[in-house]
């Protein structure tokens, strides 16, 4: 009877450690799951305010769906532009502007500024632009907005307006961009496309008539990028200008400016 006893209770003791070893794999298990989550998520920062608002997308007119209180740690996932997406340790995930960064630390350091890398640009969606140039010999200024399709193709609304001694001349053209190497510093770009010009001559003759015309363009230019989200931006540009009379006139265009993106 006593070994059978204790054979019992060995019986017992022995099931017992084995549910124990493998409660014990089970957890480590998952505590190795956590950190192999914890290790595909990016850089960590610690949040050094009362609290912090995260938003459902990255821009302003997005709500605000979580709230992260003070010494909580965050893990940044993705940049675009001006604009960080983070996870907590329960998962949550939302969208906080780089002014921010203000109020979180990395590395027990305090984190001063979120500079932008030529990676930014590849993302981009939106892209002003001022500029200013020659136009056959008259000054000229010019303003432009991009839309972004892809990193490579993109669409641009031109309006410029140049200034001369014998008339003034009002462009307007819808252009077709091609950026095969947008990864570059130097980032050079052509580009097709057509319009209308106006031209008002200064002369107070009656012969002295304001035209419309309809336009298409070449283009060929660099951007340079800059910091943050500025471009230097120089090109030139080849335009017909289909008239009424027998031979279409060439218009040569030369720009210096710089622009924005979004």
């Amino acid at each position: 009877m006593l070994f059978t006893n204790n054979g019992r209770c060995m019986k017992q003791l022995f099931i017992a450690i084995i549910i124990a070893c493998f409660s014990q794999i089970t957890i480590a298990e998952e505590n190795l799951t956590d950190a192999k989550e914890l290790l595909t998520l990016g850089p960590s920062i610690v949040i050094e305010v009362p609290y912090i608002e995260l938003r459902s997308g990255p821009g302003r007119g997005y709500p605000i769906t979580q709230v992260i209180e003070k010494n909580e740690v965050v893990f940044v996932l993705v940049k675009r532009t001006a604009w960080f997406k983070v996870q907590d340790k329960r998962g949550n995930q939302g969208w906080f502007h780089q002014d921010n960064l203000l109020s979180f630390s990395f590395n027990e350091q305090p984190v001063l500024s979120a500079e932008q890398t030529n990676d930014d640009y590849l993302s981009r969606i939106w892209e002003m632009g001022v500029g200013y140039g020659e136009f056959e010999q008259a000054d000229f200024y010019r303003l432009s907005l991009s839309y972004a399709f892809s990193p490579v193709i993109s669409t641009e609304l031109q309006i410029g307006k140049a200034i001369g001694s014998v008339s003034d001349n009002e462009v307007a053209e819808l252009m077709l961009v091609a950026q095969p190497f947008p990864e570059l510093s130097v980032i050079p770009y052509f580009s097709v496309g057509a319009g209308a010009i106006r031209t008002t001559p200064h002369s107070v003759l009656a012969d002295a008539q304001e035209r419309n015309n309809t336009l298409i363009s070449s283009a060929v230019g660099l951007k340079y990028y800059l910091a943050r989200n500025f471009l230097l931006r120089a090109e030139y540009k080849y335009s017909l200008v289909l008239t009424d009379r027998d031979d279409n006139e060439g218009v040569r265009t030369w720009t210096l400016g710089f622009s924005v993106f979004l």
